[in-house]
């Protein structure tokens, strides 16, 4: 090997690594922001050319300008001509005007446009009066209307246009009109004429029915003959404008017929024109016109584009929903039938080979050829599949022009067919509106459940975004059915579209797009109002929660997260909200990765959101706060933008110790912080905290009540949740004592615990003798997870249920929800509630706590896994147990408060020998009546012996 030459070679390298180093720094250093202009970049002549005297007025400059300056300073002074107007108008209008006018006849097309712009908001803003306008403006618009660069024409045709609705009619018919009649002579160009066709539409819509017929229906009737069919179509499109001007009787006589020939004509163009003129015109025409004229005409025009099917065929697809909604009023039934047979082979076409139309084909493949080439606008399997996108875009509209009840005879095949078309346009038109189908459907909606399950299904990821995008919508539609009310029947009918749900969120989680994965779990937050608590928690919540601890994009878990805090709103099993809690907490909060305990801040907000401020300071607040001692400054830094909503949620006097937990909080981290960012988001939050106005007791402010308001909204539907637990465990206890044999009880207690290293995290699990205790004595309404309720004697809770049952003539166990719905609960929904439960007899009277509470203090739930109630449900809560309590002496007979120290220890000892009891059987039916029989004697003798001694 030559060593040497390599070595030569290597040295070259570095010297021209050198040299392109050296030129970069040059060029770096020529980037300086402050640079001089050097002599080199303009010459002397081209400065003084520049240069203007700067003692020089607006109007001066400016007429030097536009008559010696460059290209750019004439674009400056033209853009600046409204403000000249404003300020100087008579020195402008006799002075610049006519220079602008002088420099627009030699002008390039950039000066040309920044003039149109000009002129538009000139008249636009009324700068100057009509006639002035006419005089000065006007004349310049009508001559470069004529101008030899059709860009340039067509730009000033705009403007002209545009003046057109600002000027008043004796100026019109004085220099518009006249133009625009010379314009549309035989003599003059295909330019002039067609120019002169949207002139005449124009101007029509601001004259009397006398002026159009006089003075512009000859000139419109001429142009409609022309012999060249580009002007022929022009002045088509422009026979809606006249026909309003001239009105109903005119337009019959005078447009109709014009249009009929025109419908007619050889060019395809031309025919389409007429067909949207007719569509346009059908709000215009009366009912005989519609019948005699109409009618007959676009059964004709649909048959020979359906037999040609040359271009006129899409535009037919696109317009026939228009079509058969326009005449819908004027059809009668065997025409009704034929548009619908005449949609549904549309839908179909080529997809279906059809053998007798190929000579018709090849007609209309030779009559093509004759035609211009602009005539040819899709390829033949481009217009089938046009024809049906059209077919598929108005198919709402023909729902509603059958009827739902004819859905299933006439339009369902078709329905069928174009959402399982090849073309995967098609389907995703279909996508995009088949909640406006289900939603026309009603009852029938279920008909068309298996469209949406392979919409949801389908390959493409755009046919899935078109079906997700109103997919609340869609299954609202469907859990109605054509009701009101979301139903339990209904509700579980839908079960067979999970699978298809899944399908289509795995569709998407498999590739890259991240967006359309989020609008789906995002989506999926409604299915609350749609499937039941079991389907959702047993099929659902599973996958969203892989995605919160597995997903790597962020707003996907963002996603994720909020659907499972919706998910555990509306869930009506106390035992899968508290599971559901249980791993957001295990898995976010005391996860290793700092991004999952990042993701729980967010998960707070979300719970903020949703739930009462009770259910939060319950069972979120305790492990939030922990993050502020976070390892990782980023954890720390994301506790910051929490501190003042967690600070909203307090109320004085009742929350003072959390308020000084949290300025402890804030202290240590302004003192003991060492991160630079974390401290400028403390202080940031710190500011934030001192405009926050607590609430002390019923002083609020008008916007804490209506957060008051809001708030007790939130806590009375997660009241109205326990409620509907507590009488679906009633009713559950009923039918089990019903049986021959008493239940027995479960044997051992198993511990779920959830957290990390074994730690109970708040919301842990019951015992089997807590459950059994849940079975004998309902639950008193709580926050959103539940309250653990006050022991009670078994033996009393029998024997009340018992005597109320009886006296009501229902049956213990009797089931009275029935009709329950799975849409949120609402505040009128709950007093509902409490008023039915009141009447039935449900309630049980309750008893004082036992011996090892403090009196007058709640237990707090901790061991039995049951989440405790916030302070304004225990005053609440206590409200109802002492009307209850009163209710319950006079209706059992049972003992009186005023008793005495006795009564009560002997209710407590009752209650824990009930509670013993409890633990290993369930008391049957026959036992309650035989036990209410002999309190209800030894009350009676008590109150007998009572009388006596108060007598004497």
């Amino acid at each position: 090997m030559d060593w040497g030459g390599r070595s030569t070679t290597s040295t070259m390298s570095t010297g021209v690594v050198d040299e392109l180093a050296l030129e970069l720094d040059e060029n770096l250093a020529d980037l300086s922001l402050e640079k001089t202009i050097t002599s080199s970049l303009k010459t002397a002549e081209e400065i003084e050319r520049l240069t203007v005297d700067e003692r020089l007025g607006d109007i001066e400059r400016a007429v030097y300008l536009l008559s010696s300056g460059q290209e750019v300073q004439r674009i400056s002074v033209i853009n600046n001509l409204p403000q000249l107007l404003r300020d100087h108008n008579n020195e402008a209008m006799r002075r610049v005007v006519p220079k602008v006018r002088e420099v627009l006849h030699l002008a390039n097309c950039e000066l040309q446009d920044a003039a149109t712009k000009v002129f538009v908001t000139i008249i636009e803003e009324r700068i100057v009066t009509p006639a002035v306008y006419a005089q000065s403006f006007l004349q310049t618009i009508l001559t470069n209307v004529d101008n030899r660069d059709p860009d340039i024409s067509e730009a000033w045709l705009e403007v002209l246009l545009q003046v057109i609705t600002c000027l008043p009619k004796d100026i019109l018919k004085r220099d518009v009109l006249t133009v625009a009649v010379a314009k549309g002579q035989l003599s003059q160009s295909v330019q002039s004429r067609l120019a002169s066709c949207r002139i005449l539409g124009k101007i029509a819509t601001r004259c009397d029915s006398f002026m159009i017929k006089r003075d512009i229906l000859p000139l419109v009737t001429s142009l409609c003959q022309n012999v060249d069919y580009e002007v022929r179509a022009c002045m088509c499109r422009q026979l809606d404008l006249v026909a309003r001007g001239l009105g109903l009787e005119p337009t019959k006589s005078a447009i109709l017929p014009e249009l009929v020939e025109l419908s007619n004509d050889e060019e395809s163009c031309v025919r389409l024109a007429a067909l949207e003129t007719i569509v346009s015109l059908l709000s215009l025409l009366d009912d005989e016109t519609c019948t005699q004229t109409i009618i007959p005409l676009v059964c004709k025009f649909c048959e020979t584009a359906m037999r040609c099917e040359d271009s006129t065929l899409p535009a037919v697809a696109r317009q026939f929903g228009r079509l058969c909604h326009g005449l819908s009023v004027n059809l009668t039934e065997d025409q009704k039938i034929w548009f619908l047979n005449f949609y549904c082979k549309l839908c179909v076409i080529g997809l279906v080979p059809d053998k007798t139309r190929v000579n018709d084909r090849q007609d209309a493949s030779r009559a093509s050829k004759q035609s211009p080439p602009i005539l040819n606008l899709y390829r033949e399997e481009d217009r089938h599949m046009e024809c049906r996108r059209h077919c598929a875009f108005n198919f709402p509209c023909m729902v509603l022009f059958a009827g739902p009840r004819n859905f299933k005879t006439e339009l369902h095949g078709t329905f069928a067919s174009l959402c399982d078309d090849p073309n995967k346009c098609v389907r995703v038109t279909m996508a995009s509106g088949f909640h406006e189908v289900a939603k026309m459907l009603g009852s029938n909606v279920l008909t068309i459940q298996g469209e949406l399950i392979s919409l949801l299904k389908d390959d493409s990821l755009e046919v899935i975004q078109g079906i997700i995008s109103y997919l609340p919508d869609t299954l609202d539609a469907f859990a109605r059915g054509g009701g009101n009310v979301i139903t339990e029947s209904k509700v579980t009918g839908l079960s067979d579209l999970i699978p298809a749900l899944l399908s289509a969120e795995s569709a998407t989680a498999a590739s890259r797009n991240w967006r359309l994965h989020r609008d789906i779990l995002d989506k999926y937050s409604h299915l609350p109002r749609c499937l039941t608590s079991e389907q959702i928690y047993g099929k659902i919540t599973p996958m969203v929660f892989r995605h919160i601890t597995t997903h790597r994009v962020l707003p996907v878990q963002l996603a994720a997260a909020r659907t499972i805090c919706v998910f555990m709103k509306y869930n009506r099993k106390l035992e899968q909200r508290q599971d559901m809690c249980g791993k957001l907490i295990a898995e976010c909060c005391h996860s290793k990765n700092h991004r999952y305990r990042k993701l729980f801040i967010d998960i707070c907000h979300f719970s903020l959101e949703l739930f009462s401020k009770s259910f939060f300071k319950d069972n979120l607040y305790n492990y939030v706060v922990q993050l502020a001692q976070d390892p990782v400054p980023n954890v720390r830094l994301k506790f910051c933008s929490l501190l003042p909503s967690l600070k909203a949620q307090f109320k004085l006097p009742k929350d003072l110790q959390l308020l000084q937990q949290l300025e402890t909080i804030v202290r240590r981290l302004l003192s003991m912080e060492n991160d630079q960012d974390v401290v400028t988001a403390v202080r940031r939050a710190v500011f934030e905290l001192d405009k926050i106005q607590m609430c002390v007791g019923s002083l609020t402010s008008k916007r804490q009540a209506e957060d008051d308001l809001l708030d007790q909204k939130k806590e009375e539907d997660e009241q109205l949740l326990l409620e509907m637990e507590r009488r679906e465990l009633e009713d559950s206890e009923g039918k089990a004592g019903g049986g021959s044999k008493a239940p027995t009880s479960a044997k051992g207690g198993d511990r779920r615990k959830t957290g990390t290293e074994g730690k109970n995290v708040g919301v842990s699990s019951t015992t089997a003798s807590s459950a059994a205790k849940k079975v004998t004595r309902p639950a008193k309404t709580g926050s959103a997870t539940g309250k653990r309720p006050p022991p009670s004697s078994s033996s009393n809770t029998s024997v009340t249920s018992t005597n109320r049952a009886t006296k009501t003539g229902k049956a213990p166990g009797k089931k009275s929800t029935e009709n329950a719905t799975f849409a949120a609960p609402t505040a009128s929904s709950a007093s509902k509630v409490t008023s039915i439960s009141a009447k039935a007899g449900k309630k049980s009277p309750p008893v004082p706590e036992t011996n090892n509470n403090k009196p007058g203090n709640r237990r707090r739930a901790g061991s039995d896994g049951l989440i405790c109630l916030s302070s304004n449900a225990k005053t609440a809560t206590s409200r109802s147990r002492k009307g209850s309590d009163q209710n319950a002496s006079t209706t059992v007979d049972g003992p009186s408060s005023s008793s005495g120290s006795s009564s009560s220890i002997k209710r407590t000892s009752s209650t824990s020998e009930s509670r013993k009891g409890s633990s290993t059987s369930v008391t049957s039916p026959r036992v309650r009546q035989s036990s209410a029989s002999n309190v209800a004697s030894t009350n009676s003798t008590t109150r007998i012996k009572k009388t006596t001694v108060s007598k004497s």
